[in-house]
């Protein structure tokens, strides 16, 4: 590990020293690379928190709703209903321990390889259909309700109209379905379709495929694969070039 590495994570750690603190802060004015990495690292680290946070959320709204179906079918006394809360706390709290000490013990482990994912993932924005604010549109019309869907991050809705034009003969609706896959957090059948899409005629989002068939890999934790895919693009085009070496870089 360099000095620098070292200097980064004792940074995001809060362990710096105050001479370490001065020596990192001259490195912020003074070495554009330097800059460039804590800056990298800070993105890094509050998508993966964004993303903790959501999984966090989903964890407790099934755990009211589970509460609220329960006090509804069963009259608990309070003092057992108290007992299941303080359980469920417990549990929470355990879940977040053990969550931190993975975390923290743990250096380039699956967990940090998927950070990637998060750091550089954005779903790719409708340029098949545009949908104008506004615009009066027959809710009849599959692809369209797709694409509003699409836009409207409502991408289980998306999944479910874009399976229904699959017969079309319409590559881009294999592009636009791996990424609701995607955020739907089925990856495998998103890089099924992804690769649907390479060996289909379909031309305009080639490069974007292989680049989201790469982050989702990576999201899985499989470098190996995913680091593949990035080479492949990375001899292919120049699309997502500087992304495409910095994460290559981080996987070496």
């Amino acid at each position: 590990m360099s000095i620098h590495e070292e200097l980064i994570i004792k940074y995001f750690e809060g362990n710096l020293s105050d001479s370490e603190r001065e020596v990192f802060e001259d490195l912020l004015e003074s070495d554009p690379l330097f800059k460039e990495e804590v800056v990298f690292q800070q993105k890094t680290k509050l998508a993966f928190q964004n993303n903790q946070r959501k999984v966090l959320k989903g964890f407790l709204n099934k755990i009211e709703n589970d509460i609220q179906e329960s006090e509804k079918s069963t009259a608990k006394p309070k003092s057992r209903r108290l007992w299941s809360i303080m359980a469920v706390a417990a549990a929470l709290i355990s879940i977040l321990a053990v969550t931190y000490f993975v975390k923290t013990s743990t250096s380039q482990s699956d967990d940090e390889i998927s950070q990637n994912f998060y750091a550089f993932y954005e779903p790719y924005p409708n340029v098949v259909k545009p949908i104008t604010r506004g615009e009066i549109v027959n809710p009849e019309e599959l692809e369209i309700a797709a694409f509003i869907a699409y836009e409207s991050s409502d991408f289980k809705q998306a999944d479910s109209l874009f399976a229904e034009l699959k017969n079309q003969q319409k590559e881009y609706i294999l592009f636009y379905r791996g990424i609701t896959k995607i955020e739907l957090e089925q990856y495998d059948s998103a890089n099924m379709l992804f690769e649907s899409y390479l060996y289909s005629e379909g031309m305009q989002f080639r490069d974007q495929a292989k680049w989201y068939m790469a982050l989702s890999y990576l999201v899985k934790g499989d470098s190996i694969k995913g680091k593949e895919e990035l080479v492949k693009l990375r001899k292919s085009s120049g699309y997502k070039m500087e992304e495409v070496e910095r994460l290559l870089l981080k996987l070496d």
